[in-house]
């Protein structure tokens, strides 16, 4: 049989399968139905990502809940209560609220093949969830309103600074509270950092976004945010930059995982496996987050992660006294 025959007959082969809802070489359905995901991601950012994920899975279809962490963890807990959660992939800057799934084994363990090489560390606790790319708490200012660049966290309770700090409110965003719970557990920190900020007339705006419109718009001048925001900006022309303050930036884990009562495991799984993948990790590039899957270039300016000094969030102390931080901050800034 002639080279060009046998391809065309692969070719025809190929085909057949996908027309049946097959994968080729795998005899299995391919994914399909429909995947619900439960996630803080911004808008644009989710929408991005599933368009490109329909490109590679067009018979999938992907319905989204998206608000910010805190209200997304209030809808799964009400879920479990009510006795299912109807996610299939959950996918939010809460990791101590994760750890607690895998603890009740509501996370399905799953190895994304795409996924291998990147380290270990960002596969948790045997991988029921994952780390797709990477985000930071730093210190943010406008560019036209700060003559001195800040370089440490305590720059944002100078006198300098009275009534014109922004930060985001723990209880909507799941950064914000990892980053006020492991802050309360430091040495160098503690509540005193809080009521400090307090004092200095902080301005607990809702969002990492909300604030980052703030600081853009000069009503605030400099502000506790995620780095991948003011990178963004930045690149549009928005006067505003970061810094990676000496004491260290806060990592702010994001995972993503497969609930385990999934109605439908193959379009999470596939799901999962495409975060992972080059053209999704380039695509969170182009948003300006740190990819994970070695090889892929940083956003500009960005060094290397290991170049950084970084501060683990502190899951034990967060896991131990969730509501305790809720009721000191609420008390301190009249939030909740």
């Amino acid at each position: 049989m002639g080279r060009v025959r046998r391809w065309a007959l692969v070719a025809a082969l190929g085909a057949a399968l996908l027309a049946a809802g097959l994968q080729p070489g795998v005899g299995a359905p391919a994914p399909g139905g429909t995947l619900t995901l439960y996630t803080s991601e911004s808008e644009d950012d989710v929408n991005l990502v599933v368009q490109a994920f329909n490109r590679r899975y067009p018979n999938v279809g992907v319905r989204v809940f998206r608000a910010g962490s805190g209200p997304v963890v209030a809808k799964v807990q009400a879920e479990m209560q009510a006795g299912r959660i109807q996610a299939d992939v959950l996918w939010f800057a809460d990791v101590a609220f994760f750890r607690e799934l895998a603890r009740r084994d509501l996370l399905a363990a799953y190895a994304p093949p795409s996924g291998r090489r990147v380290p270990g560390r960002y596969h948790y606790d045997g991988n029921r969830y994952h780390e797709v790319r990477l985000i930071f708490n730093v210190v943010a200012l406008n560019t036209h309103h700060v003559r001195f660049r800040p370089t440490s966290w305590w720059d944002l309770t100078l006198p300098r600074y009275r009534g014109r700090v922004g930060i985001p409110n723990p209880f909507v965003s799941g950064a914000a509270f990892a980053h006020v719970g492991t802050f309360a557990s430091m040495r160098e920190f503690g509540w005193d950092f809080y009521r400090k900020l307090r004092d200095n007339g902080a301005q607990v705006l809702r969002s990492n976004g909300d604030v980052l419109q703030k600081l853009a718009s000069g009503e605030v001048s400099v502000a506790q945010v995620v780095d991948f925001f003011v990178r963004a900006a930045k690149a549009q022309g928005s006067p505003v930059d970061h810094v990676w303050p000496e004491e260290g930036s806060l990592l702010v884990p994001t995972p993503v995982g497969i609930v385990k009562s999934t109605q439908n495991r193959p379009a999470a799984e596939v799901f999962v496996d495409f975060l992972y993948t080059p053209e999704a990790q380039q695509l969170f590039v182009q948003r300006s987050y740190i990819p994970v899957l070695p090889g892929i270039p940083y956003p500009a300016g960005t060094p290397e992660v290991e170049r950084l000094k970084v501060i683990a969030p502190n899951l034990d102390y967060i896991d131990q006294r969730r509501e305790e931080i809720k009721k000191t901050f609420s008390e301190l800034f009249g939030v909740q």
